[in-house]
């Protein structure tokens, strides 16, 4: 299996010096970022560890990881990167979710493919030393959104710098086990720092009164919630914090949860109102993504996190870890089933636009 990994990963570099990939947005990674941490949490939930589901999924997640390589790097041989992921410094922070992607699916092939270990470890050094890369491009963002005066177009993408760090702390520690925990630490602890400054950007750009719900809160905010979550979750892993420490990231993520995703609720019933159910809700967008990602973040730092939540029983706050362990995998998955068909529908209608155009 090692062998025909590499081969497949060879293709994916090769393939764009050859073949024209197609253009593919720079959030797309977050559809990597789902369905890995579909796989780690809520198919587990369902099908058991190191099950034939999980394994397929995994499958899915690396194969799909390849394709976005190859139209990333395609885009890099036919001279539209510039264009399409740096042009735009807010736009440019969605790099993130190619690092926090990556982290995703070498994790959940790790877990699935150990044999796969030696080429994991060459990829997992790259992708930190694509996260790197990713915390230069954003310093340079943070420089051009403040001369630009762009402050006024910042949303959860911001909050990728956090999600980026985390991953990377998730998969070290998947790859290399406990060994090193000052890594561990000084990314996580960075990783807090950027969610602070995030956070409290977000909240100077929404204390505006003249911003609208339906226009001006976008999908990403999702990632509010989302990087606290994965914040937990590699804090969690490699033992940085208390128990109390993190089961104090756990509340305040579930309570970031039902804030963004009340206001998400209110606002599909204004779109609705507004647009019709189609326009509404029956649109697809690569930043969707991030809602699947985050909402299985939270799923997995619940699910993974048994040890932080009081042991006796009749504990509230146990009794509503299994009401999310439950309750919330028949919703992400229902999520997830919703998201692929918006994809199929837009693949139908542009191949019948593509007929319709020939004809």
């Amino acid at each position: 299996m090692l062998i025909a990994f590499s081969a497949a990963l060879l293709l994916a570099v090769l393939l764009p010096l050859t073949v024209r990939m197609p253009a593919v947005k720079t959030a797309s990674g977050a559809s990597v970022m789902a369905f890995a941490i579909v796989t780690q949490g809520v198919v587990v939930h369902f099908a058991g560890k190191g099950s034939t589901a999980a394994a397929v999924f995994s499958a899915f997640s690396l194969l799909l990881w390849l394709f976005l390589l190859a139209a990333y790097l395609g885009s890099l041989r036919d001279g539209s990167f510039k264009e399409r992921h740096w042009d735009d410094p807010v736009g440019r922070l969605a790099i993130g979710t190619w690092v926090a992607g990556t982290s995703s699916a070498l994790t959940a092939a790790h877990l699935n493919f150990p044999q796969l270990h030696p080429a994991l470890i060459v990829l997992g050094i790259l992708n930190a030393g694509l996260l790197i890369f990713y915390l230069f491009a954003a310093s340079l963002s943070a420089g051009e959104i403040a001369g630009r005066k762009l402050q006024d177009k910042l949303h959860g993408v911001i909050l990728l710098t956090t999600v980026a760090l985390q991953s990377v702390a998730l998969l070290l520690h998947e790859l290399f086990g406990a060994k090193e925990y000052l890594v561990y630490r000084v990314l996580i602890l960075l990783g807090i720092f950027f969610y602070i400054m995030g956070f409290v950007l977000l909240l100077l750009r929404y204390r505006r009164r003249d911003w609208s719900l339906v226009d001006d809160w976008p999908e990403t905010n999702c990632i509010l919630y989302g990087a606290a979550a994965i914040t937990g979750a590699a804090a969690l892993k490699s033992s940085v914090f208390p128990n109390g420490v993190l089961l104090g990231i756990w509340i305040f993520a579930l309570l970031l949860l039902l804030l963004v995703e009340g206001m998400e609720i209110v606002r599909a019933v204004l779109r609705v109102r507004q647009l019709g159910w189609g326009k509404a809700i029956g649109v697809y967008a690569p930043a969707q993504w991030s809602r699947l990602f985050t909402l299985g973040m939270f799923y997995f730092f619940t699910q993974q996190g048994e040890r932080i939540f009081p042991q006796e029983g009749g504990s509230i706050l146990r009794e509503l870890r299994e009401w999310i362990l439950n309750g919330g995998a028949w919703i992400i998955m229902a999520l997830l089933l919703w998201e692929i068909g918006l994809v199929w529908g837009r693949v139908q209608r542009k191949e019948s636009a593509t007929r319709t155009h020939q004809s």
